[in-house]
This record gives structure tokens, C-alpha cells and sequence, in this order.
């Protein structure tokens, strides 16, 4: 308890102002409340610089102590930090090698990609070390320093990549098959009625090499962007320059060309002219060894002899096939176009009494050729009505026909002429086949030839023999002279102009040995009924 106070009735005056006097106290205050403030405001200051310090110094104490990836550290966008090694390895092995996707581009087109597939392969154990050793093995203040950037901005570890080359190889070349453009030649073609230079077009293929080793030399890299440029290289086209081919197509198609058509058959000639538009259509142009050709292409020409061939009727036809070759060559040699007529089989409605060997007489053709046509056929019971096949009758003319020549026999008239490029030559009189053995008309070829040929049926030596058709497989009868038998005996020399021999054609000596000379193989043999 305090002691109370006396207050005395009346103060001392003090000896200085009284405007001093009442001052003193408010400015005792004023500095007080400023130390105050500055107090508090360093504290603060003290405590906003010193926590996160301390804050980091342990964290980086913790992050030391404890095995584990600094905060921040990445590899690519897979954050790392605070996990440990083998946590990181499996993180990195699947977000990178199993999920990982790799955009490839040649700027035209895009693929989506797996590592993988481009034999990229990130080592998940090397990687997860690298993250581990950031901010590690320095000195203190650099360790922290480093571990704090990363915590603020974050800390990138490149992946530690390999590459299969040859994977990576394997998938630029299945790549290039749909991202190269092959380039195209400049050409020359037909338009119309005019001939039209295409030019040549810049083709472009992947620089597989150059892919390669950028993928070689940076596979982490590649990795770690996502996204690898296949550069590309243009492609000249081997032919840019036509001048040469167009000068060559010129000189064919203002060319004018005949073709011809022969039917050896008939003995007509058949013409046509290929005009100029005809053949521009037909060109075609090859690349040689000095550059682009000129060429006829035998494809559409023998479509075109075909066609012609349809106009011929329906036994007739021209074969495209076998003449296109041929043709193309004639054009560019500049030589006369001729081709055959060929012919179709035929049918034969049989007709009561008919018999094969008077059905072959009627339609020129041996019975046993008719035979092998229908083998079902039974020759001894033809039975008025029914339908035959009649063979081609280019099957008669094996050999190639020789045109311009031509024999003529008439079994009624006992005659045989003989024509070279349409004018008669010779007129003989001779003697055909008689009654049990004929002469088979049609139209045939000389085949063989023999000097003396010998028939052991009859015992008959004939000179000078022209095998011209088969009276059966393996029989032939032909033109030849007075035959003799082993006897020596000259047979029917008085008797020529009527019929007499077993199916021969016989001429007398002279006349068959002129004609054995004049007469070769192909010469087309025209037996008339």
C-alpha cells in the first residue's frame, strides 16, 4: 500500500519559459512509437528474408540426406523431383519409351510415331541417374543455389537416348515409299491433230542419310522436342529435253504410208491409207540411251488392225497380235505395211448322201482335217442335219505365203497356170487324180520338195515332186512329172489332159522341172473343183 502523498498549496516556479515546459512531453512520445515501428518493421523484414532461407536450407538439408531427385528437375515435361532413382526409372521408361509419341514430319505430310518404331530408346536408369546427380557433387552454396533455381523455374535433364540405325533405316525407307514424289519426264504426246510437249516435273525423296545422322548425333534431343523435320531432296527428271523425240515423231507421221492386206485364199488385195492423224495416235515415246525416242506403239496399232479386220465379214479378220510388231517396225524403217487376211473356222450343215470325203471336196478341205475338228464325229453315220466344223483354212498354208506368186489348177479343165505379180507365166495341160482317188480341191502351198520321190503303193518313182497338202496324215500328193514304175516304164504320157493319176498332179517332164525351180516353199497352190 502506497504511502499518500502531500501535495503541497503551492508549487515552485521553474526558472525556464512555460511554452518550453508544456512542449517537453509530446516529443517523448513522437520518438518512442518510431523506434517501435522500426522494430517491428525490421523484424518483419528480418523474418520475410530469413524463412525462406531457412526454409530452403532445409529443404536442401532434407533433399541431401535423402536419396532423393531435386525438386523441379525435369526431362522434357516429366517431372522428377523429389522421387527417387529407381521411381524416376520406371516414370522415365514409360512416359518415354511405352507412351512416348514422336511427331515426323517432311513438311508436306505428318506421322505419329513411337520411339520405337524409329529405333529411339531412352535409357531409363542413365536418365533417372543424371536427374539424381543435379545439384549434387558441387560445391555447398552452388548445390543450394542450383536446387533452388530448379525448385523456381525448373531444373531440364536431357534423356541419355540411343538409336538403332538400322530400325530407324527400315522405318525412313517405308516412310519415303509415301512421302517421295518420283519425278516425271518431259514427254511428247498427241493431242488432237498436233503434237504437244509436256514439260518435265521436279520429283522429291527423303534425305535418308541426313535423317540419320541428325538422329545419330542428337537422339536425346529428338526425344526430348517430340518432333523430327525429314528434310527432303529434289529429283531431276532424267529427261527434261524432247527436241530430239519431236523431231523424230515429225518424220514419222508426215510419213504417208499404204497398208496392205492379202488374202491367199481368195487371191485379193486389200488397202488401206494410214493417214496422219492415224499415226500420231499411235506414238508412244521410250527413253533410250541418248534420250527420250519417237516409237509406234504396237499395242494400239494392232488394236487398230483388228478393227480394220471387222470389216472384213464374219469368216475374215486381221491379226493384230501377230502383224503389231511387225508393223511398228515397217513404220519406223519406212518399209511397205502388208499383213495376211486370216480366216475362221467355218460350219457345214450336213446334207443327205453327203459323205466326209465329198463334205471336204465341197468345202476344200481334206476329210481327215474335218475329223480331227469334230472328234466325236463318227464318219460313218453322218446323219442329214447335223452341224460340222470346218477348220480354218489358214491350216492349209503352214508356211509363210509368198504373194506374188501363185499356181492354178482346174480338175475340170485338166489345166494349170501359173501367175507371178498377177501376170500368167505359164499354161500347162496336165493330168489330176481319177474317180477312187481324186484330187483334193482347196486352197494349199507347196511344202516339200524332191527330186525323185518314190510311192511304194503304186511302185512309182515320180521327178521333180511338189508336195503341196496331206490326202492323209502322212501322205502327201503334190505336183510332179511323168512318173515311171521300178521297171522302168514312163506311165501316161499319152494321156495327159484327162484324169489319171491317184491324186497327184502330173505335168510333163519339162514343164515340171521348170516349175521345181520356180516354185519355192510357200508358193500358195489354188485347186479348183
Amino acid at each position: 500500500m502506497q504511502p499518500e502523498m502531500t501535495i503541497p498549496d503551492k508549487q515552485p516556479s521553474p526558472s525556464y519559459p512555460a511554452a518550453n515546459m508544456q512542449q517537453a512531453h509530446p516529443r517523448r512520445l513522437q520518438v518512442s512509437w518510431a523506434v517501435w515501428i522500426l522494430v517491428i518493421v525490421g523484424s518483419l523484414l528480418l523474418i520475410l528474408v530469413c524463412l525462406p532461407l531457412l526454409v530452403g536450407l532445409g529443404g536442401y538439408v532434407y533433399y541431401q540426406m535423402s536419396g532423393r531427385i531435386a525438386p523441379g528437375v525435369r526431362v522434357g515435361a516429366t517431372n522428377l523431383g523429389w522421387m527417387t532413382e529407381d521411381q524416376a526409372a520406371v516414370v522415365v521408361h514409360k512416359e518415354w519409351n511405352m507412351d512416348g509419341k514422336l511427331l515426323v514430319s517432311d513438311g508436306l505430310q505428318s506421322w505419329t510415331l513411337t520411339p520405337a518404331q524409329l529405333g529411339l530408346n531412352v535409357n531409363a536408369l542413365q536418365t533417372a541417374q543424371q536427374a539424381f546427380l543435379a545439384a549434387r557433387r558441387q560445391a555447398m552454396w552452388d548445390e543450394f543455389s542450383q536446387m533452388a533455381r530448379g525448385w523456381l523455374d525448373g531444373w531440364q535433364v536431357a534423356p541419355v537416348a540411343s538409336v538403332d540405325v538400322n530400325q530407324a533405316r527400315i522405318m525412313l525407307e517405308t516412310l519415303n515409299t509415301q512421302a517421295s514424289k518420283p519425278p516425271k519426264d518431259a514427254s511428247l504426246v498427241w493431242d488432237g491433230n498436233k503434237l504437244v510437249v509436256i514439260p518435265g516435273e521436279l520429283g522429291y525423296t527423303i534425305n535418308i542419310s541426313e535423317t540419320l545422322h541428325n538422329l545419330e548425333t542428337n537422339p536425346g534431343i529428338v526425344l526430348a522436342s517430340g518432333y523430327l523435320q525429314l528434310p527432303l531432296v529434289p529429283v531431276i527428271p532424267p529427261v527434261a529435253d524432247v527436241s530430239e523425240a519431236m523431231a523424230q515423231a515429225e518424220q514419222l507421221i508426215n510419213t504417208p504410208f499404204r497398208l496392205t492386206a492379202y488374202d491367199p485364199i481368195r487371191d485379193e488385195y486389200l488397202h488401206w491409207d494410214i493417214t496422219r492423224d492415224e499415226l500420231g495416235s499411235w506414238l508412244k515415246f521410250d527413253i533410250g540411251e541418248d534420250g527420250p525416242l519417237a516409237a509406234i506403239d504396237e499395242d494400239k496399232l494392232g488394236a487398230y488392225l483388228s478393227q480394220l479386220g471387222e470389216s472384213l465379214g464374219d469368216d475374215r479378220w486381221l491379226d493384230g497380235a501377230k502383224y503389231q510388231s511387225q508393223l511398228s517396225q515397217s513404220i519406223e524403217t519406212k518399209t511397205d505395211l502388208f499383213v495376211l487376211v486370216s480366216h475362221h473356222p467355218t460350219s457345214y450343215t450336213v446334207q443327205p448322201g453327203d459323205t466326209l470325203i465329198r463334205i471336204g471336196w465341197k468345202v476344200g478341205m481334206p476329210f481327215w482335217k474335218i475329223l480331227q475338228a469334230n472328234p466325236v464325229l463318227d464318219a460313218d453315220a453322218l446323219r442329214a442335219g447335223d452341224s460340222l466344223v470346218v477348220p480354218s483354212k489358214d491350216e492349209l498354208l503352214p508356211f509363210p505365203v509368198i504373194p506374188n506368186k501363185r499356181i492354178v489348177i482346174s480338175i475340170s479343165e485338166q489345166r494349170l497356170w501359173v501367175y507371178q505379180d498377177g501376170q500368167l507365166l505359164s499354161d500347162h495341160v496336165i493330168s489330176t487324180g481319177i474317180d477312187r482317188s481324186p484330187t483334193q480341191p482347196g486352197v494349199f502351198q507347196v511344202q516339200t520338195h524332191e527330186l525323185e520321190a518314190y510311192a511304194s503303193v503304186w511302185d512309182l518313182y515320180m521327178p521333180n515332186f511338189l508336195g503341196v497338202y496331206e490326202a492323209w496324215p502322212g501322205f502327201m500328193n503334190g505336183i510332179h512329172g511323168l512318173p515311171t514304175l521300178s521297171s522302168g516304164r514312163r506311165l501316161w504320157a499319152n494321156i495327159l489332159g484327162k484324169p489319171a493319176s491317184y491324186g497327184c498332179i502330173i505335168m510333163d517332164l519339162e514343164a515340171a522341172e521348170w516349175l521345181y525351180g520356180w516354185a519355192e516353199q510357200g508358193v500358195v497352190v489354188e485347186i479348183r473343183q
